[in-house]
């Protein structure tokens, strides 16, 4: 998994090198917020020093991409990276993107984000009237039913956590492509999990795995579709 320290600015505030300046105020007020003191998203994640670190990097990297000189000096000495490049957009209505099949990376020509929402209603609608117990793998779904059962909203996840509500959906609908840098999927996850009364210390590790081999499948077919 990468570190905080092997993000850039841009991958930090979760911006693509493009952001606007307004982008860029809006992202560093919602990792403000995400990262704050006591935050959800800290929770048996980061100890006070890491969380400071990460808070001091947050600022850091405002610094520089708020000022347009030191912006340029800094892209300047960016190396080109894909990454970046696809950097996520935190805005809420980003959520709402659907891929188009013409240019959806290899291996997700067939992608039909339409088809894998209904799969999770299908899903939920199949979960029985008892309560999960908190043991063994998991997903997405599982998470969404979990939510559902305890008759908890989106939002009201997203207020209690300051974690977006785009990013909240991509995790139940597992829209791995579409989450930031795992250092803070994983915080997310464990918002996520503690909000709606699951161990985080058993979801986590089981959807930390599913993100993982997911990345480590796409950077796979990165490289054979190169050879």
């Amino acid at each position: 998994m990468r570190g905080i320290d092997e993000l850039d600015h841009y991958e930090l505030l979760e911006i693509a090198r493009g952001a606007t300046p307004a982008e860029i105020d809006r992202a560093y007020r919602n990792a403000q917020n995400v990262y704050a003191e006591g935050s959800l998203a800290l929770y048996s994640v980061f100890d006070r020093l890491d969380a400071q670190t990460i808070r001091s990097r947050l600022d850091e990297a405002y610094r520089v991409l708020a000022d347009p000189e030191l912006r340029a000096s800094y892209e300047e000495a960016l190396p080109e990276s894909e990454a970046s490049s696809t950097a996520i957009d935190p805005r809420p209505e980003a959520s709402a993107h659907v891929m188009d099949a013409a240019v959806a990376p290899e291996g997700l020509a067939g992608f039909d984000p339409v088809e894998q929402l209904d799969a999770v209603d299908q899903a939920v609608e199949e979960f029985d009237a008892l309560e999960d117990d908190g043991r063994g793998e998991f997903d997405g779904v599982r998470l969404r039913r979990n939510r559902l059962f305890r008759g908890i909203e989106i939002d009201d996840i997203s207020d209690v956590t300051k974690v977006s509500t785009a990013h909240l959906r991509n995790i139940e609908e597992e829209n791995f492509l579409d989450l930031p840098a795992d250092v803070y999927v994983r915080g997310f996850v464990t918002a996520y999990a503690q909000t709606i009364g699951l161990d985080p210390k058993i979801v986590v590790p089981s959807y930390m795995a599913r993100v993982q081999e997911s990345r480590n499948s796409e950077q796979r077919g990165r490289f054979l579709g190169r050879r």
